[in-house]
């Protein structure tokens, strides 16, 4: 098959220390062409100190892409360094001067991205992750630890320490700590505290899956391959020699320049932190990156390739509700009932799987601010899934959710709610349509007691009748019924009628 037959896709990833293009065919994700820029000779971790290393390097990429015959390409940026209005004013730089526009990711959308492609990608994951595995990414400005156990994703923590915090501190300490390492030792152990009680009791031994260990890679991966193991023994007789280590013999070792050597031995304090913290009794070092994950969604979002991780996002919401004591019996009740009547309206609603996956989600999330007050819940659960981002769902999604989880219960969207009214006309749309269908659904168990357990629908030209089947007295969920399908009637036009249909014993 020739290069102009493949299904070629160009990718541009962008950090605040280096930009690369991969070029891959998305029928069998092999890689056409990587091409990096070097390291910005201005050893800093703010992208307006680089943008015109920035924007040479992009132009170059152009060039690429044109004589590969890629026209299908999208350009990505890592946004952990940047609030939002720092980020659009960056993009539309960049833009005036290369006519790309940046997609910016943000840590939980990286850590999403980093890990379906390790699922798909790593050599013998679901052996791996058969047993306790944990996979460590590391960021400009976070570091990300998930779990998988089982074949399967449980849990995810960020943590407060990138490579641009361990070069500011390293770079501080240097000309006036006597032990830098011993202050940096001390510096990670504090941003690791968070997780002592959660691996207090980690007695089971586990994997440890390494991601974007740029320096350690070049090092042991074989050319040719994606991943390399090392014991434990390994890897502390490495851990013993690097923080031992004169800068002078690392970049001998590790094969690397002064610009590059600030951080390298701080990664292995951190890393050997993590294997004590968890068991870790294997390491396998690995290339795959985000870039890989990227590639992966775009093959799943044309059809070229049937893969679906929504399980990752929908176990990171579970586990958010667990933490915040809400009801799994109401949640699960109200998502069936929900998604019963996304299903049936499509023609009424014109929404689609990503619409339909963010009411999911706010069906098990919209009760959490009852973990702060009973009184005004709504509210908390839209501040508490403002300041926390869900992994895999953009910042505008996020808003979504949060939105939705408003405006689920006794306020309703409005041109008079001050929220409402920053929202993007298309993005108050989402959030009115998806909320109306949950007010509906959570009406139908006020009462938390799951009487109705089964319902259908009737579309009529003015009317939507609702048949509740159930056997009990639901006087109560008949009171909530009418006081929230006041949305459902404003945003669709449409009336919605409960009646209730008794099952035979």
């Amino acid at each position: 098959m020739s290069i102009v037959a493949k299904k070629l896709y160009g990718i541009i990833y962008m950090t605040p220390r280096q930009i690369k293009l991969s070029i891959i065919d998305l029928s069998d994700f092999s890689i056409i062409e990587n091409v990096s820029s070097n390291f910005y000779s201005n050893h800093t971790y703010e992208y307006q100190q680089n943008i015109q290393a920035i924007v040479i390097a992009l132009n170059g990429f152009l060039r690429v892409l044109k004589e590969y015959g890629v026209k299908s390409y999208r350009f990505w940026g890592n946004q952990q360094s940047l609030d939002e209005i720092s980020a659009r004013y960056l993009s539309e730089q960049i833009y005036v001067r290369t006519t790309l526009r940046v997609r910016w990711l943000n840590t939980s959308q990286l850590t999403y991205y980093k890990a379906i492609a390790i699922v798909t990608h790593l050599d013998n994951f679901k052996k791996i992750s058969s047993s306790l595995t944990f996979l460590l990414s590391l960021g400009s400005e976070r570091v990300s630890l998930s779990q998988f156990s089982n074949q399967k994703f449980t849990s995810t923590w960020n943590i407060d320490l990138g490579s641009a915090q361990l070069y500011d501190v390293n770079s501080a300490l240097k000309p006036t700590a006597s032990n830098p390492t011993a202050v940096i030792d001390d510096y990670i152990g504090s941003k690791l505290e968070h997780l002592k009680h959660v691996f207090a009791n980690q007695a089971k031994p586990s994997n440890l899956i390494l991601q974007d260990a740029i320096v350690i890679n070049k090092k042991f991966i074989p050319e040719g391959s994606t991943s390399y193991s090392m014991s434990l023994e390994e890897f502390v007789q490495l851990y013993q020699k690097v923080t031992n280590a004169s800068d002078q013999f690392l970049m001998d070792y590790f094969e690397i320049d002064e610009n590059t050597i600030t951080n390298v031995a701080s990664y292995f304090l951190l890393l050997y932190k993590i294997v004590k913290l968890t068991n870790t009794k294997n390491i396998i070092l690995t290339n795959i990156t985000v870039s890989d994950g990227l590639a992966i969604e775009r093959a799943q979002r044309t059809g070229i390739k049937n893969q679906n991780f929504d399980e990752l996002i929908l176990t990171t919401a579970e586990n958010m509700a667990t933490r915040y004591l809400t009801s799994k019996s109401h949640r699960e009740n109200v998502m069936a009932i929900a998604l019963h009547l996304f299903d049936q309206l499509r023609k009424l609603h014109h929404l689609g799987k990503r619409e339909r996956l963010l009411l999911q989600v706010s069906c098990i999330l919209a009760d959490i601010g009852n973990y702060i007050n009973q009184q005004g819940h709504y509210n908390h659960s839209a501040y508490i899934l403002e300041s926390t981002k869900l992994i895999g769902l953009s910042n505008a999604e996020n808003q979504i959710i949060a939105e939705i989880a408003r405006y689920h219960s006794s306020e309703s969207p409005s041109s008079t709610e001050t929220h409402f009214q920053n929202l993007d006309p298309d993005v108050q749309m989402k959030v009115a349509k998806l909320a109306a269908f949950l007010r509906i659904a959570d009406a139908l168990d006020d009462s938390r007691e799951e009487k109705i357990h089964k319902i259908s629908v009737s579309l009529r030209e003015k009317e939507l009748i609702i048949f509740a089947y159930s056997n009990q007295n639901i006087s109560l969920e008949q009171w909530s019924f009418t006081n929230k399908s006041e949305l459902f009637e404003k945003v669709f036009g449409i009336k919605a009628i409960l009646k209730q249909r008794r099952q035979l014993q």
